[in-house]
């Protein structure tokens, strides 16, 4: 299936119903339009992914359509995938697309105890910054680490 690629970035154009009444002519100004918002509506929204750990910032998606390059309030995200081990040592992240090799052993002391892992949205302090902590449990003694890595799923779409 080949890409579809637009020349110029499209818009929307709100017309009025009176325009598409019957026995309205139907002019080619109109057809334009309607042809706009069609592509429009086609790159509305984009889905992008990528791996990360903890401390990185998500990538800013440039559309592969138009060459759209997606602004952070345009953003939002979601953990697709997850693991609680750190990636080996150079196992690429920072928005691979190739899932990276884990580490042969845990971060911490003990037992998988806890792990939370988000993304902060656009009405937080820092839009795109990922976060991995990930606890363990030794009889007794709780170890906080900021080991794993995620996948995330980034949902652009245009506001303008």
């Amino acid at each position: 299936m080949a890409q579809m690629t637009f020349a110029t970035t499209p818009g929307f154009v709100d017309l009025p119903d009176s325009v598409l009444q019957a026995d309205q002519p139907l002019t080619d100004y109109v057809l334009t339009k309607i042809n706009n918002n069609a592509k429009f509506a086609a790159v509305r929204p984009e889905i992008f992914y990528g791996w990360y750990k903890n401390g990185e910032m998500v990538t800013i998606p440039l559309s592969p359509v138009d060459g759209y390059v997606y602004a952070r309030q345009e953003l939002e995200y979601e953990v697709a995938a997850w693991c609680s081990r750190s990636p080996a040592s150079g196992s690429a992240t920072n928005g691979a697309l190739v899932k990276p090799v884990r580490a042969s052993v845990n971060d911490g002391p003990g037992s998988l105890f806890l792990m939370d892992f988000w993304v902060e949205e656009k009405n937080e302090a820092n839009p795109g910054l990922v976060h991995c902590d990930t606890h363990y449990w030794d009889g007794g003694t709780e170890t906080p680490t900021s080991g794993g890595f995620m996948k995330v799923r980034t949902i652009a779409t245009r506001l303008s």
